[in-house]
């Protein structure tokens, strides 16, 4: 599974001052000329004064994938998930990258994550088709180590093979996964979105992939007739838990950014306060708890979710905190419910 390189078509997303278009069409330019260092420098300037921007954050994911910088490639759109749940192109080249490294469950997840975010993102759903014939493949493949002699695996293994040009697709793993080809996002209604050039835009083209000097000899039919190969059906309970593990990571990011708007954002209208207090009182009291310090940080590990037939799901984890003037590591359980599109927290408990 190989990740394209495709020259990236800008769309501002939401933009609504004039120098922000241009500072990201002049990264965007660097990028599709490969003055990579170049691309990531101005765009980590421009993040220095706006961290937020989705677009810019977006680019410099792909300037890092591009560098080879994979494990950084991937925290990039990790926390532009978290931070932009609505958006399913970081989604979907967070499969690409876990793809490269055969974290074949984790792509899977990010992809479903894609699909349920915009059912309609035909990319996404694409890469889900190769990843699950990957899958296949690989099945099929090791099926023939372990009994050589069946006609009805070495067609169906044929068959995967057809789909990418490849008779024997197991051999070679080269079902490619497309990258988001756009910045995510909508148009900004201030900015018009210039028409690419057909000179200015190459076709996408794939990594090279070094090709056999001799065309290979075509298989012998099966002696059998293949059964079609059944397409596993989409585990929708994964995405559901890597949606709520991203809703816990953006919960303590927030908190360690003292970006207190946020951190009170990921808890539930009907959150149950410690000691019945309201939630007005209690979040004022967080609002000068998390404010005071001069430095906050929270990080969370080991995450174990279960999802009840209740609606309500448990996140279990462990939370290592760390102030001017504390440290501490716990164990931390939350509960969380589903409103909308969002996991929030109910209720907040100390220890697992």
């Amino acid at each position: 599974m190989t990740l394209r390189r495709i020259a990236l078509a800008f769309v501002p997303l939401f933009l609504s001052v004039s120098v922000y278009a241009g500072d990201a069409e002049d990264i965007q330019q660097l990028l599709k000329s490969k003055q990579l260092p170049q691309a990531l420098d101005r765009a980590d300037k421009f993040l220095a004064k706006s961290p937020k921007d989705p677009s810019i954050r977006f680019l410099r994911g792909i300037i890092l994938t591009e560098m080879g910088r994979t494990e950084e490639g991937i925290k990039a759109f990790t926390q532009l998930s978290a931070d932009n749940p609505q958006l399913p192109e970081p989604y979907n080249n967070l499969a690409v990258l876990y793809a490269q490294q055969n974290q074949l469950d984790k792509a899977r997840a990010a992809l479903l994550m894609a699909i349920q975010t915009n059912p309609s993102y035909a990319t996404a759903h694409e890469n889900l088709g190769d990843l699950y014939a990957r899958l296949a493949s690989q099945a099929y493949d090791k099926a023939l180590q372990l009994d050589g002699s069946s006609p009805a695996v070495q067609g169906k293994l044929k068959m995967v093979g057809s789909l990418f040009g490849n008779p024997v697709a197991a051999k070679t793993n080269t079902a490619p996964v497309k990258t988001a080809q756009a910045a995510p996002g909508t148009k900004s209604s201030t900015i018009a979105t210039p028409e690419p050039k057909p000179a200015a835009t190459p076709s996408p083209t794939p990594v090279a992939i070094a090709k056999p000097t001799a065309a290979p000899a075509p298989a012998a039919k099966p002696s059998a007739v293949p059964t079609p190969v059944p397409t596993p059906k989409p585990d929708v309970r994964d995405a559901e838990k890597q949606q709520i593990a991203n809703a816990v990571e953006g919960w303590a990011q927030a908190w360690s950014k003292q970006n207190v708007n946020g951190y009170l954002g990921a808890y539930s209208n009907s959150f149950k306060t410690p000691g019945g207090q309201k939630f007005s009182a209690w979040s004022e009291e967080r609002r000068k708890r998390i404010s005071s310090p001069k430095s906050i940080d929270v990080k969370v590990s080991d995450i174990k979710i279960d999802i009840g037939d209740d609606g309500q799901a448990k996140a279990r984890f462990r939370q290592f905190y760390k102030a001017s003037h504390l440290s501490s590591t716990t164990g931390k359980t939350l509960i969380l419910e589903k409103s909308g599109s969002r996991w929030l927290i109910r209720e907040e408990r100390a220890g697992s």
